[in-house]
């Protein structure tokens, strides 16, 4: 970065070699105090405690070396990179605010820095989560920007992962980053939670009801619903208990043909996910990505409220855009079908009832 605030020497990260936490921060309360427009990145790397658990801190270093290295050759003279800390990397942008040219930009970053392979570890593959922040559009200190920063991050990460969000007030600004932090519990604390909702209500379908409204918000699923069978008594291919996220870009779902569903589902988990329902095309299911395309739905998970023979429905969660279905996602998900499924079976009620 040829700027004069580089020209003398300054501190870099031992392990990555681009900027340390310290110098970035200095660097973007000398782009404040001079009044220069800049755009601010948080690069995260997705699932990175997970790889290290798996995979080792070996593989763990390689990864946070190759990635600064990527990012190092991609950003060249138009930015600054430095390691924030831990999977953290902050990117900063002087100059560059458009909204258009940093969106293209960013279209660029992921393009080259997203999925690739860590060399020595076969099939480990990298992703990352971008939030991003513009001064002085979206703040005035350095603390702001951060914030709002953070803000967009947090909401690429309830997205999925493995995407860029810039922030924009209208969308992002009610996020509460205390909150959003206070949320980030333990897995079994979270499917003990489920349990809870689903029995101690006033009845079951509050439960269903107050559930759907935690996950819309804790996982940032645009659509959640439950839809019954084509040959249900009650009504087949009726949605109940929907819940459409306010940031969705389409306001209004409809039933899809479970019958083409089913062809794509797991039979033996009773579980269907893409995290790009463009992938059905190869997989041949043409029919069932023209459903998806026409709700401009991107991915889709489909659960079976399903137990001891008895198909109760299907629990449906979708999203607009791209999502990366995590391992924990589809846990919570598959525990709540199951879990509702019981309960229907133990008292002999139909959806209809609830």
């Amino acid at each position: 970065m040829n700027d004069e605030f580089f020209n003398i020497g300054r501190p870099k990260d031992n392990l990555t070699q681009v900027y340390s936490r310290e110098v970035i921060t200095d660097y973007v309360n000398h782009l404040i105090e001079e009044g220069t427009p800049f755009t601010f990145a948080l690069v995260d790397i997705d699932n990175f405690k997970y790889v290290n658990d798996t995979f080792g801190h070996i593989a763990g270093d390689k990864i946070l070396k190759t990635v600064a290295n990527r990012l190092i050759k991609l950003i060249g003279s138009i930015g600054t990179v430095a390691r924030f800390g831990g999977d953290e990397f902050i990117l900063v942008f002087p100059r560059l605010i458009d909204y258009d040219a940093v969106w293209t930009t960013c279209r660029s970053i992921m393009m080259f820095m997203n999925n690739f392979e860590i060399s020595d570890f076969e099939g480990l593959f990298v992703t990352l989560t971008i939030g991003l922040a513009r001064f002085p559009e979206n703040a005035k200190t350095y603390d702001d920007v951060f914030e709002t920063a953070d803000k967009a991050l947090y909401r690429g990460k309830m997205k999925g992962r493995n995407c860029f969000v810039i922030y924009l007030p209208e969308k992002h600004a009610h996020i509460d980053l205390k909150n959003s932090n206070a949320k980030t519990i333990s897995s079994m604390q979270l499917h003990s939670h489920v349990f809870a909702m689903l029995t101690t209500g006033p009845s079951l379908g509050e439960g269903v009801f107050a559930l759907f409204n935690y996950f819309s918000s804790y996982l940032m699923i645009d659509h959640l619903c439950i839809q019954s069978l084509p040959d249900n008594p009650d009504g087949g291919n009726k949605i109940y208990f929907e819940k459409t996220h306010e940031l969705s870009r389409n306001q209004s779902f409809l039933p899809i043909n479970l019958l083409q569903l089913a062809d794509a589902t797991d039979k033996a988990m009773g579980l269907f996910y893409t995290n790009n329902v463009e992938h059905l095309e190869e997989a041949g299911k043409i029919d069932l990505l023209g459903e998806y395309r026409a709700q401009q739905i991107q991915s889709a998970c489909a659960v079976e409220v399903s137990i001891c023979g008895t198909l109760y429905g299907i629990l449906r969660a979708e999203s607009t855009s791209v999502r990366i279905w995590q391992r924990g996602d589809l846990d919570i998900l598959v525990t709540t079908a199951r879990t509702l499924a019981i309960l229907l079976h133990e008292r002999n009620l139909t959806l209809k009832d609830l």
